[in-house]
């Protein structure tokens, strides 16, 4: 009795543990062509751009509508603009740390008339986003959280 409990027990014990063992993780593409997909290309087979999305179309323009509502005088604003470049940013360390947000930053240099109309020094913005839509906006051109991924 005790020596056929004894086997069960082993033996269920291995089925466990074998049942455990992941599977292996596939290996990342190394071909560097990013173009966009053509209409029928599922996303995920096009490189580059799985985990990012595509770069925004039109940037320049949305960030000037988002800023219209947020600044006074955003009107007669002068703006200068980066290229998109891929970014991530990062949970803080009290929430784990993990990746909140991956998509495309751009940074904006804004400056913005007085109410005499002289042009102010221009203030540095981040304005990220996740495929044409505008997550957040932050003020400054650097950020502990937020990584630049290659230009």
């Amino acid at each position: 009795m005790y020596r056929s409990l004894h086997t069960v027990v082993i033996f269920t014990i291995s089925l466990l543990l074998v049942g455990c063992v992941p599977a292996p993780a596939p290996k990342p593409s190394t071909s560097s062509t990013h173009s966009r997909p053509t209409m029928g290309t599922p996303i995920g087979q096009v490189n580059g751009y799985r985990e990012y999305g595509y770069p925004p179309r039109d940037y320049r323009q949305r960030i000037k509508n988002y800023f219209a509502n947020k600044l006074k005088r955003a009107d007669h604003a002068k703006y200068t603009f980066s290229a998109p470049v891929r970014a991530y940013k990062r949970k803080g360390l009290a929430y784990g740390g993990d990746v909140a947000w991956r998509g495309w930053l751009v940074d904006v240099a804004i400056a913005v008339p007085s109410r005499t109309g002289r042009l102010q020094k221009p203030k540095p913005y981040m304005v990220l986003f996740k495929g044409d839509v505008i997550v957040e906006d932050i003020l400054g051109s650097n950020h502990k959280l937020i990584t630049r991924v290659g230009k």
